[in-house]
């Protein structure tokens, strides 16, 4: 089905087009995701987890794979199990006041006797790789790729042909925790989660509800969980996978191999205790880091994007910049870019 209005509408509410075979013109659809549901493996508790971890990267790690390390947890219990001097790249954002992952990612690093390397990414390197990662993807792009894709770039060049990230943490072991807060009800999750209302922005905005609609439940509330299962994850998945596999590395994703066959204990997320299972299993691993904190990949689109004056092509309303911080600037500023690519 071909409807650049509908497109246009899902990717500002969602970051990407989370219905499968819809095209923004004739030829240009782009690929959707998937999760083989069959290939996953049940996990009760964190045994569970740290036995199939154990196991499944002893299998796949060769000379050629390296790891993408952040400064947060899900990554630094993967690269426990690397084997020493496994290349492991970290991506440091280059702007005033950006979040410099990199110095806790070296203590990880070092724990393990890695080969650590750190990425410097630029608003420049935005602006150079940004078309050609649209043309690959058949669709704006998430914020996250061009960092991605030129980590995967550089970890190539060094030799590297598979990279293993975190991907699937967060939405299977209870990483958003501020989405799980409470029981939303439908309207007031659908306020919470959308990243931009379409209306604020488009001319000819197209209703994103039935997008919702299938995680609604009859007392008015929403299966959060796995809406961010399956309609946020597989966002990220779409991101990670064109970013990295476009810079000429295989993906790798260990814990979107997992599915959690227990119930997860919303009330203690809601206690201040996110991701309780891997913050046991990390706890292990890193001793002394007991208190370590989730640091976002944070991208420095406030300072990079903070003079950009907004679209200009039809499709906007006027103004429509106004009120929105740098991550929703991205969004149309990506959009613009991608409508500009597909006249042409």
């Amino acid at each position: 089905m071909i409807n650049l209005d509908y497109c246009m509408s899902l990717y500002l509410a969602f970051r990407w087009i989370p219905i499968q075979n819809l095209s923004w013109k004739e030829g240009v659809t782009p690929y959707y995701p998937s999760i083989e549901a069959h290939n996953q493996k049940p996990v009760d508790n964190e045994n569970d987890i740290e036995n199939y971890l154990r196991e499944y990267m002893s299998a796949i790690v060769n000379k050629q794979t390296g790891i993408l390390l952040s400064g947060g947890i899900d990554s630094a219990i993967l690269a426990s199990y690397l084997p020493p001097n496994t290349n492991a790249y970290t991506i440091r954002f280059m702007a005033e006041d950006a979040v410099d992952e990199s110095i806790q990612a070296k203590i990880y690093a070092k724990a393990y006797s890695l080969n650590h390397k750190i990425v410097d990414v630029t608003w420049n390197d935005y602006k150079e790789f940004s078309i050609e990662l649209m043309k690959s993807k058949n669709a704006p792009l998430h914020p996250v790729e061009v960092a991605l894709y030129k980590a995967s770039k550089v970890a190539h060049s060094d030799g590297i042909r598979s990279l293993i990230v975190g991907n699937g943490a967060d939405s299977t072991f209870g990483g958003m925790d501020k989405l799980l807060s409470r029981d939303w009800t439908y309207e007031e999750f659908i306020n919470r989660y959308t990243f931009i209302k379409p209306e604020l922005i488009l001319k000819n905005p197209y209703p994103i509800d039935d997008i919702y609609m299938k995680y609604r439940l009859n007392n008015d509330q929403i299966d959060f969980i796995s809406f961010l299962k399956y309609t946020h994850g597989m966002g990220i998945i779409q991101a990670f996978e064109n970013a990295i596999k476009f810079g000429g590395c295989n993906l790798i994703e260990p814990f979107e191999k997992l599915k959690l066959r227990t119930t997860l204990d919303i009330q203690r997320i809601r206690n201040g205790e996110p991701k309780y299972m891997l913050y046991n299993i990390f706890n292990m691993k890193y001793s002394n880091d007991k208190l370590v904190k989730k640091i976002p990949f944070a991208r420095p689109m406030d300072k990079w994007l903070n003079n950009w004056e907004g679209p200009k092509r039809k499709e906007f309303n006027i103004n429509c910049t106004k009120g929105l911080n740098g991550e929703q600037k991205y969004l149309l500023y990506s959009l613009e870019q991608f409508l500009d690519v597909i006249d042409s």
